[in-house]
């Protein structure tokens, strides 16, 4: 994320201790102040992995909003989903001085509920009011099919975290959508989604979609090619949100695979992406969906 100035804002997946633990941390890079010099980098803030509290493992960007800094943690908070738990949403707020730390707050812990998500992969969208929409990359009310015949933690969500009406309050976090991995939907969102100025949602998921034998099964990956989604928010407040399957990704006649990164919006309504694979080379492609 760029800020005032031209700062950078960044994670990273981990940092040395002298534990040998490897928790990421958040930065800021400084541009110089002279061209051609260096660049200056803060630590905002150390992950620790307090079990239940701090997050773990941060995979992905930060976003801004209200002053503050937003982002996912892949690991840490619930275990849930494993004893690395299922992952948070946190909050860095900077300091009254420069010569101050920054404060982590986690706003909302994955897992702590039946059907909720774990494991973000993306960065956090912000839309209307300070409300924060993100993916996970597993979980959610569905059990996704293995080749083996067994089936895994849900095959994830989009999410979405409410501020509180006063500052300190909880945020409510709300499941817009669950994956089922079956019936030509996605499964397994890596990346964050954009949203339209209608308020719909658009996004990718890794796996799923309609073509299951171009990108078969595995042990623990459930088969499809990967999809392109749009959902639609409900018409009455507290509905439903409608999920359409744009483009379902083939591996055939150039057409992608395994989308693994987000979706850019233009002014048009065009969505371009990314594939890590398929293409007329099996080298990945990028491509553009028209509405």
């Amino acid at each position: 994320m760029i800020g005032p100035g031209g700062t950078l804002y960044t994670t990273t997946q981990g940092s040395p201790f002298e534990e040998g633990y490897i928790l990421g941390l958040a930065i800021a890079l400084v541009p110089p102040s002279t061209q051609g010099g260096d660049w200056t980098e803060y630590e905002l803030f150390a992950f620790g992995g307090t079990a239940g509290v701090d997050g773990d493992s941060p995979q992905a960007g930060l976003v801004s909003e209200g002053g503050s800094l937003f982002g996912t943690t892949e690991y840490a908070g619930d275990p849930y989903c494993g004893p690395a738990g299922c992952g948070t949403v946190f909050e860095l707020t900077p300091p009254a001085n420069h010569a101050s730390a920054w404060t982590e707050t986690t706003i909302y812990t994955f897992g702590d509920r039946p059907g909720d998500g774990g494991g973000s992969l993306a960065a956090l969208t912000v839309g209307p009011g300070g409300v924060l929409y993100g993916t996970t990359s597993i979980g959610g009310s569905s059990t996704c099919p293995r080749a083996d015949g067994g089936a895994v933690l849900g095959c994830g969500t989009v999410f979405q975290l409410t501020p509180p009406p006063a500052p300190g309050g909880a945020w409510t976090e709300t499941i817009i959508y669950s994956f089922t991995g079956v019936n030509g939907d996605g499964a397994y969102p890596a990346a964050s989604v954009v949203r339209g100025a209608n308020g719909a949602l658009y996004g990718t998921t890794e796996h799923g979609g309609s073509a299951t034998s171009a990108c078969p099964a595995t042990y623990d990956v459930i088969a499809g090619c990967g999809t392109v989604f749009e959902l639609t928010p409900p018409a009455v407040s507290g509905g439903n949100w409608t999920e359409t399957v744009l483009h379902s990704f083939s591996d055939a006649n150039g057409d992608g695979s395994i989308p693994v990164a987000g979706l850019a919006l233009s002014s048009t309504g065009l969505l371009y992406g990314t594939t890590s694979g398929g293409g007329t080379a099996g080298k990945g492609a990028v491509f553009a969906v028209a509405p």
